[in-house]
């Protein structure tokens, strides 16, 4: 009897801890999916930065062979400069969950069929677009140390062109001539391109069949775990 009682209480207990296990494990997920949730809402927007960037860069590539002489064209230079090459978006993730995991040692919590493997995958993805991105951010403070040594940038705390646009229009004071245009020019021009390529080549070819994935991986779990959220 006594064997049979201790027999007993260890069932019980394995059961109360396989009960307990399973739930933190629905926790962990649902708090997982908000993750992903957040990183779904900042891929989009960065995606949209990125290609509406792209598109601005194509109209200054169209100035590399411009007679700069002209105020017109510095004008331009100048706006589009402003506009399209002073900021850079790149994604980060929301990894507050997979990193509780890894800490806690709770990632063997994770017992549904290849879940963890999605889990650890999505990690992995997310790990390759910080490289890219990497590669991206070198590009653009390649850009602004070339705009650096041709351009005056006082020109955008002068209230005479607080209004300046691609038309030239908003002031009649001349456009400060660009320095070392020669010289300069032709290089920043080339980096330019370079950041343009490598910026829609990280949103179109990692950014995008990365919010597919995570919407994709959303739906899974929902549906694995019966989650309505």
């Amino acid at each position: 009897m006594i064997f049979l009682a201790v027999s007993m209480g260890f069932i019980a207990e394995n059961i109360r801890e396989h009960i307990t296990d399973r739930k933190k494990e629905k926790q962990y997920i649902s708090s997982f999916i908000r993750n992903l949730k957040d990183d779904t809402s900042f891929l989009f927007s960065v995606i949209e930065f990125d290609r509406r960037q792209v598109k601005g860069i194509d109209s200054i590539l169209r100035l590399s062979h411009a007679n700069m002489t002209m105020d017109s064209n510095r004008n331009s230079f100048y706006h589009l400069a402003l506009q399209y090459l002073y900021s850079t978006a790149l994604f980060r993730g929301n990894d507050a969950t997979l990193q509780q995991l890894k800490s806690t040692g709770d990632y063997r919590l994770i017992e549904k069929d290849h879940v963890a493997d999605s889990l650890s995958k999505y990690d992995a993805d997310v790990r390759g677009i910080y490289t890219q991105g990497a590669y991206c951010d070198t590009y653009f403070r390649e850009v602004i140390s070339g705009l650096d040594e041709v351009i005056d940038l006082s020109i955008f705390k002068d209230s005479a062109f607080a209004n300046i646009t691609t038309a030239g229009l908003g002031t009649n004071k001349p456009t400060p001539m660009l320095r070392n245009e020669k010289e300069k020019l032709p290089t920043l021009f080339n980096k330019i391109i370079g950041y343009s390529r490598i910026t829609g080549f990280y949103a179109d070819a990692f950014l995008a069949p990365q919010l597919e994935n995570a919407k994709n991986l959303i739906a899974y779990l929902k549906s694995a775990y019966d989650i309505n959220e």
